[in-house]
């Protein structure tokens, strides 16, 4: 007796299960988050490296490698990735005739920007370039760090959005990453600031995956039909 096999017979499977792979930026996103900012509370070895990093002071705001990090920090700079971001939703929300979808892409980007500035209010703590860290300190804004939350958040969800293939995937990886190293190399932000910046930016985009169907079909499935739960930025089983 012959048994059909899923995939290539009658009967697909009832369950399958989430890929590990699935879960591993919203895993790591939070233990950077928590971690970061546990350790600036209880000062901690992070925050001790926070210090050493400046200790010479800051780095000197010429030459190439000055100019190349400025460039690359705008990748997180809000006045360009929002605007981005709401563009590429206009026009995927075009496409599918969906008012429904830029509601909810314009509800995400809002409750990113007061997240990440409550945050920054509520911690209140002084920038690198305050020659002092403080917490709860008046109307400072170092921490979390703005740049990297917002390109995190952003580009990983543009990408998601607009469907993009591996290599932009790769490529908006890569820029969020890049902007919370721009951030420190440039004496913008304490280490723990980019670290916990990015941290949240990445669980905002995890949260935009729930709140914005994303993909060339607005959601991505099994075989089976049944919605596969993915961050922004994690790869489908199947090749094309």
């Amino acid at each position: 007796m012959q048994v059909l096999r899923s995939g290539a017979g009658a009967f697909p499977p009832p369950w399958r299960p989430a890929r590990p792979r699935a879960y591993a930026l919203p895993v790591l996103a939070a233990l950077a988050a928590v971690a970061a900012t546990a350790d600036v509370l209880a000062g901690g070895p992070l925050r001790h490296l926070d210090h050493w990093t400046f200790e010479d002071g800051l780095p000197a705001p010429t030459g190439a490698w000055h100019w190349f990090w400025r460039t690359v920090v705008n990748g997180g700079q809000h006045s360009l990735v929002a605007p981005a971001f709401g563009l590429v939703a206009a026009v995927v929300a075009w496409r599918r005739r969906s008012a429904w979808l830029l509601l909810r892409a314009g509800v995400w980007l809002a409750c990113t920007e007061a997240l990440v500035r409550g945050a920054q209010i509520f911690f209140a703590r002084t920038p690198p370039h305050s020659e002092r860290d403080a917490l709860f300190d008046g109307d400072h804004l170092s921490y979390p760090s703005g740049h990297a939350a917002n390109a995190a958040a952003c580009l990983l969800v543009i990408a998601a959005l607009a469907g993009a293939r591996r290599g932009w995937t790769i490529a908006a990886h890569v820029l969020a990453a890049g902007v919370a190293v721009a951030v420190v190399t440039l004496g913008y932000h304490w280490p723990t600031d980019a670290l916990a910046g990015w941290g949240i930016g990445a669980l905002l985009a995890c949260a935009g995956r729930i709140l914005v169907p994303w993909g060339s079909a607005g959601d991505r499935r099994t075989s089976s039909g049944r919605n596969t739960p993915e961050c922004p930025g994690s790869q489908p089983s199947s090749t094309h």
